[in-house]
């Protein structure tokens, strides 16, 4: 159970950061190499961890992983829609 609300926690304080995230790798990298730009995003999402966390970021990063990939996937995901959303935008 605490296990549970440890992840719940995690997952609240990572998925805001996961949008600007994706945009920076977008950004950085352009279209192709997912792997490459995941990795990207996530170490983005370590910096950006309290100070005090900062020692540990390997640590969270293993521990974690799982929520960081889901960030990442549901950010990414949600990144495709925005742009699509644009570019059907008969104003363009």
């Amino acid at each position: 159970m605490l296990k549970n609300k440890l992840f719940v926690r995690v997952k609240a304080i990572l998925t805001p950061l996961a949008l600007p995230a994706v945009i920076y790798a977008e950004n950085l990298i352009g279209k192709g190499f997912g792997d490459t730009k995941k990795q990207i995003a996530i170490d983005f999402i370590l910096e950006k961890l309290p100070l005090f966390l900062l020692p540990f970021k390997n640590i969270i990063k293993t521990v974690f992983l799982e929520i960081f990939d889901f960030a990442v996937e549901s950010a990414v995901k949600k990144l495709h829609s925005i742009q699509q959303t644009f570019s059907n935008n008969p104003l363009n």
